[in-house]
């Protein structure tokens, strides 16, 4: 199961911030983990970047 972590010191959901996904099998299961994540939060009006996979398997998106 996917964890994502709010890179945002203050834990903010807004445009510019980055959400880093671990867990996530393929980069579909990073974006659905995500769009969950937003929906459960009120947020589903946000949109997600392209996301970029760093070298640990992480998954970082960025909201716009």
């Amino acid at each position: 199961m996917p964890s994502i972590i709010n890179r945002d010191e203050t834990g903010r959901l807004e445009p510019g911030v980055v959400l880093a996904v671990s867990g996530a099998e393929s980069e579909n299961d990073a974006i659905l983990a995500i769009e969950n994540f937003l929906r459960v939060n009120r947020k589903e009006h946000l949109e997600l970047a392209v996301p970029e996979k760093s070298e640990d398997g992480t998954f970082e998106i960025r909201l716009e």
